[in-house]
């Protein structure tokens, strides 16, 4: 079990939760824990969204490969240079950063929770109260959201 949970890439042992977050920072899904060593898109690939077909989710180069093998999710991924490739070209460079303005919103939703700091820090309860946790500050980070786009 210990092995299962080992990140090599943090150095830790640690899990994993996937977050859907919407354009004005609202949490509208969350997975339940993973072990910290399984991959992005292998936890997306198990248990995604059900996403209405006129949005189109804004993914980071985790997901590489969402194009291939969900191809009705429209899924917008950044331009990576390939290994021995050439430079982006100014259109693709142009393309990742409009995705990287739209994809910061995310990534300020993600602070927000780890403001909390037993998401910030080491989980120093039991495992299994890991995912009841991850609800309770989901909702907090939501309610401080909603107040602030009601306003």
């Amino acid at each position: 079990k210990r092995r299962s949970h080992y990140s090599g890439r943090s150095r830790r042992h640690t899990v994993k939760t996937q977050i859907t977050v919407n354009s004005d920072g609202l949490i509208v899904h969350k997975t339940n824990h993973a072990r910290g060593r399984r991959h992005d898109y292998d936890l997306f690939k198990g248990n995604h969204p059900r996403l209405p077909p006129q949005v189109s989710p804004n993914l980071d180069l985790g997901y590489d490969g969402i194009t291939n093998d969900f191809p009705e999710l429209n899924a917008a991924i950044p331009f990576k240079r390939r290994r021995g490739g050439r430079e982006l070209t100014t259109e693709q460079k142009l393309y990742n950063r409009t995705l990287a303005k739209a994809r910061v919103v995310v990534e300020h939703t993600l602070s927000r929770m780890k403001k909390f700091r037993i998401m910030g820090e080491e989980f120093r309860n039991r495992l299994k109260r890991y995912d009841a946790m991850t609800d309770i500050v989901t909702g907090l980070v939501n309610l401080r959201i909603m107040g602030r786009v009601t306003t």
